[in-house]
């Protein structure tokens, strides 16, 4: 009997999330490699106490942050879609890793435990939307999706914690990190 090899579309939750640690640990060894003055003017003094009294623009912010959110949201809808997403989606989550890794770091070099309670006070309200918003899709890889009305279903559930996301990351994180800020 001859063996056939079979390509599986799905990425495993457990390979998600070493990808996700991986890239998180590459970006805490890529702080450490740096030298301080590298990364001087983020998360000075100056620029914390310059945002806890800043007048924040809602609607320019809610352009913003609305406009790279939906960005980001879209990329990864047309890569669920593609027959490789298994190796996009280990791609995305290697960076997002790299890039929470290299910004925890950067904010406990400067500022120490002070750093990392500005980091979660940061991502705090709107994660709660964004990880279901963007989980939809990786559920979607995971369960090796081919039906498209349960990809349309993932991709308007995912829409629709998105929007929830962006509000609450305009409109209440800076209010909260602010009041974070002027306490410290």
């Amino acid at each position: 009997m001859r063996e056939t090899l079979v390509y599986r579309k799905g990425i495993s939750p457990g390979t998600c999330l070493i990808l996700f640690f991986a890239g998180l640990l590459a970006g805490i060894l890529f702080v450490q490699t740096l030298d301080e003055s590298s990364f001087a003017g983020i998360f000075s003094e100056y620029f914390l106490n310059q945002y806890a009294s800043l007048h924040i623009e809602y609607r320019k912010l809610l352009k913003y942050v609305g406009g790279y959110r939906f960005g980001q949201y879209a990329f990864l809808v047309c890569c669920a879609a593609l027959p490789a997403a298994p190796f996009f989606m280990g791609g995305i989550l290697f960076l997002l890793g790299m890039t929470w890794g290299t910004l925890i770091s950067i904010s406990t070099v400067r500022l120490g435990l002070k750093g990392v309670l500005i980091c979660v006070t940061g991502v705090v309200p709107q994660i709660f939307f964004y990880v279901p918003a963007f989980g939809w899709m990786l559920l979607w890889i995971w369960k090796r999706g081919s039906s498209r009305k349960k990809y349309l279903f993932f991709v308007s559930a995912g829409f629709f914690f998105l929007i929830f996301g962006i509000v609450t990351e305009v409109y209440l994180n800076p209010l909260i990190l602010q009041q974070i800020l002027r306490k410290m």
